[in-house]
């Protein structure tokens, strides 16, 4: 194996420092080079601006307003050689907190824990924005397991609600759970991401006030907010039953 994975080639000591903490959160050996350095064609990929970029098969542009996740994914992919992908799959495992990972070719190239079912709706967007840019002709799916009927229904509703053209198959989560630490969700969300389910149906978005979604929803409101907002009996119903918004209530809104 190389003895670096990555070469950073850039004199903007913004960019570089931002290169650095992404690297470093990746776990991956990286490099840092002059522009135009030979030392930087020993590395797989090379990370530089447009203004410090010379030529090299794997190159990595970005400047200071760089996304760190798109770039992350970026890096990944030519890391692993990943060129025209025919399917990327993206997985969601549910819950108080939200499992979500990107898989394609087998290779996990994200993975992350969401706090709400909105903010997994909208990093499913932001990842399938993500494939396309980087592989235009790659076919998306989007996997949610099943494991929790109340979470699973709240995320399918923001995504039909803001992200109707993205379909979602059902998943069964059985044997998806490894383990049960504290990213226990993002390894199941991988697993969810490799099954076949089904097409979600308008049924699935809709939720019974029953006892225990209210009680759960009670319990996560109080946890979201740090104690901040509790809800009452009347507004978690009104939540189960579509009538007013988690996003608002989570957000200050209500």
């Amino acid at each position: 194996m190389l003895k670096w994975q990555v070469a950073i080639a850039t004199e903007n000591p913004k960019v570089l420092y931002l290169v650095i903490e992404l690297l470093k959160k990746l776990n991956l050996q990286f490099e840092v080079c002059t522009p135009g350095n030979p030392r930087c064609q020993e590395a797989k990929v090379v990370v530089s601006t447009l203004e410090d970029s010379s030529n090299h098969n794997s190159l990595v542009i970005v400047n200071e307003t760089m996304d760190p996740d798109f770039t992350a994914i970026e890096i990944l992919a030519k890391l692993n050689d990943i060129q025209d992908p025919a399917v990327a799959a993206i997985g969601v495992d549910p819950g108080m907190r939200f499992g979500i990972a990107l898989v394609i070719d087998g290779i996990v190239l994200f993975k992350s824990s969401l706090t709400s079912p909105g903010s997994a709706a909208r990093m499913t967007s932001r990842l399938e924005s993500y494939v396309y840019h980087l592989f235009p002709k790659c076919k998306i799916i989007v996997r949610a397991g099943t494991g929790s009927k109340l979470y699973t229904a709240l995320y399918l509703r923001t995504m039909h609600e803001e992200f109707p053209n993205l379909n979602v198959e059902l998943v069964n989560e059985h044997r998806t759970t490894l383990s049960s630490g504290i990213t226990s969700d993002q390894s199941s969300a991988i697993l969810i991401a490799g099954r076949s389910g089904r097409l979600h149906e308008a049924s699935d978005r809709i939720l019974e006030p029953k006892v225990g979604y209210v009680r759960s929803l009670k319990l996560f409101v109080q946890r979201f907010t740090r104690g901040k907002r509790e809800i009452t009996t009347d507004e978690a119903h009104a939540i189960l039953l579509g009538e007013l918004s988690l996003d608002r209530i989570l957000s200050g809104d209500y």
